[in-house]
């Protein structure tokens, strides 16, 4: 925003002004009271006039330092002929001064005024644009709210999307103590942690393991199935490193790792192979029922 103060202008070269000289060595008292005569008619629009006893005031001048502005052409009395000046100097009444060529290098009392219409017309027409501004707003929430009332239903059915979300945020509250949800955050954990993996459990962790059980239906051992599946595959490991992600992508990893395991194992099988082809069975069941979890083998 710019700067609405007023300012006068003054010479970078004006203590080394020859008509400053004699005043410099005669009296700095006098040199204030001319700086202070600019600022006085910059700031109330004289135009160059200034009462010389008012300025004398404002820096504890003298007599004498009048004298001396005045000798020093700096100020011009009454009846002064202004030759020595760029324009003819106003007329000046008893007990004023003209600062010498003030209005050659500031403006006038017209000129400030015709700024401060302008100015004041063109914040009239912001404030007249705001308004409008704000009434097309005020038109275009009226069209939203029957918009509203013309989809309420659809709003009925986020209100209830909404509460069902809570609901599962509620349940997913780490406060309640869950033995299976735990075991599956550490189980998941120990995964990641043989890929030398950095992981930081987390709130979401809990979230998302208690929601595979309550809400999709999964028991603890189909779960680590799948997240041991998702940790070895070549592909998946690298992209699955939270329990959110494994459930948001669970699906998909069920189907291939019952993919990847071998319809039919060898009599002979290890430990971890016995385990993989116990999980597949689960699976299988489980995509069968439909309706029901599956039950583990015994």
């Amino acid at each position: 925003m710019a700067d609405k103060r007023a300012f006068a202008k003054f010479d970078v070269g004006y203590l080394d002004n020859p008509k400053m000289a004699d005043v410099l060595d005669s009296s700095l008292h006098a040199i204030c009271m001319h700086f202070a005569s600019v600022l006085h008619c910059s700031q109330h629009l004289t135009d160059g006039l200034v009462a010389p006893k008012a300025m004398q005031r404002k820096v504890g001048g003298t007599e004498a330092d009048i004298q001396i502005l005045l000798d020093a052409g700096l100020w011009h009395g009454p009846g002064h002929d202004c030759q020595a000046c760029w324009e003819a100097c106003p007329d000046i009444p008893e007990n004023r001064v003209y600062v010498h060529d003030f209005l050659e290098h500031n403006r006038d009392a017209a000129q400030a005024k015709r700024v401060s219409e302008k100015r004041s017309k063109v914040a009239k027409e912001g404030w007249i644009k705001r308004r409008a501004e704000a009434n097309d707003d005020t038109n275009a929430d009226a069209n939203s709210m029957q918009i509203a009332l013309q989809n309420e239903p659809v709003c009925n059915a986020e209100r209830e999307r909404e509460k069902e979300r809570e609901e599962e945020a509620k349940a997913s509250s780490p406060e309640t103590v869950r033995p299976d949800v735990d075991g599956i955050i550490q189980g998941f954990s120990d995964l990641l942690k043989a890929n030398d993996v950095k992981y930081r459990p987390s709130k979401a962790w809990h979230t998302a393991a208690r929601l595979l059980i309550d809400k999709d239906g999964y028991t603890p051992d189909q779960i680590m199935f799948v997240a041991r599946f998702a940790t070895t595959d070549e592909f998946w490991k690298s992209n699955i490193l939270s329990i959110p992600k494994l459930r948001d992508k669970f699906e998909s990893l069920k189907i291939k790792a019952q993919t990847a395991s071998k319809p039919k194992q060898p009599q002979h099988m290890d430990h971890s192979a016995r385990g993989l082809a116990k999980g597949m069975a689960m699976l299988q069941a489980y995509d069968a029922q439909q309706t029901q979890p599956f039950e583990l083998e015994a």
